[in-house]
């Protein structure tokens, strides 16, 4: 017989997001914006996600660089571009339009240079201001443990922190958990790896590193045309001092000059939903972080006298869950770039989701050496009955969880899109709530007028 829960004490709002990361944020930021009273729910001690805990300094997915016309485009507008602005503005990010893209750090081929790097640390306390600014009610250290579902609706979260186990009830409920966790705990159906074997691709433990000679670096790059350095890590697999699974060094630098981002180690075999997974990854990822230093440091050039100054916190996780939807985007619609009426969000960035047992390969782009071109540029539409699951009427899920073959997932699993989804997701919710709605009965196209009205969608 299953125990009861002691509840310590409930909590009442309109809308509750489970998950602070950049979908969270922006999903709590529009709800709380149309005046709904809104709680977000972090299970870590950080707003910010994968951007600041998994140490992912480089929000990708909202600026494209156009190689044929030169031109830096914005793909992404609303509380993204509000935020990269005010990060641009207080000194703590990069504004990708300063960046030579044929001769620059910052990323290992010229579309990577419209990411923006930015100073983890600082922006972990710009969200904090900014979410109270907005009026969000913040809760860290909370973790979402249950769900209570009655008559197709979530009546209750219980959730657990420090002060005990509370029951946390609203009207509406935004999973930004990235996992599906809250969606699955309601009893939501979804999806989860390919289809032939359930292996998702490999997971990321990010580090950085200082004192590295950026100039160094960037002239052997530049000389031998060599942005990951494949060359060198061909001759040391030859000589038995490079065992790693991938063959690719993928660096970013950050701020600083001397600062890189290392977003290299691939771990395999990896269920980012399942505990002793995410565990041994985590370990096995320490271990690896210093045997590439130490390589890193003897071969690669620039890096000689550099030092690690930071190690993620939280296992970079690309793929989990994908619910089952009401509307779903498949590979066929991403390519063809379909159109959708409620349309809420679009990706511009490349299908970025390696082999579960091949990390620098992957089957949308070929190979991490010489990725395929004519694949690297495709614009993708997103309709909002993606975050629409099929049980639960009261429940919206944003983020990498969203409905699609998770060829798309690649394309979308990026934090500007993502943002894009949260914001969608807060401002459903508030139409929903105006008129005593399901989320299903949102009126998508009425959705989309509203997401151009606030700056989100450019229109076509």
């Amino acid at each position: 017989m299953r125990a009861e829960i002691e509840i310590a004490e409930s909590l009442s709002f309109d809308c509750i997001v489970c998950g602070g990361g950049p979908s969270g944020i922006a999903a709590a930021i529009a709800s709380s914006e149309q005046g709904l009273r809104t709680a977000i729910l972090e299970r870590t001690g950080s707003f910010g996600g994968t951007a600041v805990m998994s140490g992912v300094n480089h929000l990708l997915g909202g600026r494209f660089y156009h190689e044929d016309t030169k031109v830096m485009e914005k793909t992404v507008g609303g509380i993204f571009d509000d935020l990269v602005d005010r990060m641009i503005f207080e000194g703590i990010a990069i504004a990708p339009e300063e960046i030579d893209p044929y001769n620059n750090p910052h990323g290992w081929y010229p579309r990577m240079a419209a990411g923006i790097p930015f100073d983890g640390n600082a922006v972990k306390g710009l969200l904090d201001r900014i979410l109270i600014e907005k009026k969000v009610v913040p809760y860290l250290f909370t973790k979402v443990i249950g769900a209570e579902v009655d008559s197709g609706n979530i009546s209750s979260l219980i959730v657990n922190n420090k002060s005990g186990n509370l029951k946390m009830k609203a009207s509406y409920y935004i999973d930004a958990t990235g996992d599906a966790d809250v969606a699955s705990s309601a009893g939501c159906r979804f999806e989860k790896g390919r289809s032939a074997d359930m292996l998702m691709t490999p997971a990321s433990l990010e580090f950085h590193v200082d004192n590295v000679d950026r100039e160094r670096l960037l002239e052997y790059q530049n000389q031998n045309k060599s942005p990951k350095l494949v060359e060198i890590i061909d001759e040391l697999k030859k000589k038995g001092i490079w065992d790693f699974p991938f063959d690719i060094f993928v660096t970013v630098q950050l701020n600083d000059p001397d600062v890189f981002m290392v977003n290299t180690l691939r771990e395999t075999f990896v269920d980012g939903t399942n505990g002793d997974d995410i565990t041994k990854a985590m370990m096995k990822g320490r271990a690896d972080v210093f045997k590439l230093h130490r390589i890193m440091k003897e071969y690669f050039p620039g890096f000689s006298r550099s030092r690690i100054r930071y190690i993620a916190d939280v296992l970079g996780v690309r793929e989990t869950r994908r619910i089952v939807g009401m509307k779903h985007v498949t590979l066929e619609d991403a390519k063809s770039g379909r159109v959708y009426e409620d349309q809420v969000a679009r990706t511009t960035y490349n299908f970025d989701l390696p082999d579960p047992k091949r990390p620098s390969y992957d089957p949308m782009m070929g190979s991490a050496k010489k990725p395929d071109a004519k694949r690297q540029h495709i614009s993708i539409e997103v309709p909002y009955g993606v975050m629409v699951p099929d049980r639960v009427g009261n429940l919206l899920v944003t983020g990498r969880a969203v409905s699609v073959d998770r060829e798309v997932l690649g394309a979308l699993r990026v934090m500007g899109p993502c943002m894009m989804l949260g914001e969608a997701a807060g401002t459903a919710v508030a139409a929903a709530k105006e008129k005593g709605q399901r989320c299903a009965d949102v009126n998508g196209k009425e959705l989309r007028k509203q997401l151009i009205e606030r700056g989100l969608l450019f229109g076509r």
